[in-house]
């Protein structure tokens, strides 16, 4: 039930922000750059993680490209303004222990509005980086191609 709920959830958040949908992920280019969140489910238990990838909008091909093939890439988990208890929602304990209304307006205000929060605005390189260290913690994968321009001050 936790993964039919979220998918709910973001597609109301991320359609309005014209993100496209594909499967259970959401994507668009804004700027310069190509953003898409996605949906993983867990192998080990019923919960799921809701990833997030950025990537110069030079590097997608036919207006798609998949989290994993992003230069940049992190986990909600990483958005400062997601506490540890707000990805308690992404369980599946939490879908057992609530209905799913309550279950869904958690996800929307605890996970989907966050998310889409921290992602709306970036535009280009400059937003981005802006974003890292603002935002989201130091559990970021960075792409040797792009983590220079990344880190560099300024």
């Amino acid at each position: 039930m936790i993964n039919s709920v979220l998918l709910e959830a973001l597609n109301e958040v991320f359609k309005s922000l014209g993100f496209r949908k594909k499967s259970a992920n959401w994507y668009r280019v804004s700027g310069d750059l190509y953003c898409i969140v996605g949906v993983q489910e867990s192998r080990w238990d019923e919960s799921c993680y809701v990833n997030v990838g950025f990537t110069p909008a030079v590097n997608v091909k036919a207006g798609w490209l998949p989290e994993s093939k992003c230069l940049v890439r992190f986990r909600a988990d990483a958005i400062a303004s997601i506490s540890r208890e707000d990805l308690d929602l992404l369980s599946g304990e939490a879908a057992k222990a609530s209905g799913e209304d309550d279950l869904r307006v958690g996800l929307l205000e605890k996970i989907a509005n966050p998310t889409a929060r921290a992602v709306d605005s970036v535009e280009n390189m400059q937003d981005l980086k802006s974003l890292l260290r603002t935002s989201v913690s130091d559990q970021v994968f960075m792409h040797r191609e792009i983590r220079a321009e990344l880190l560099e001050e300024g």
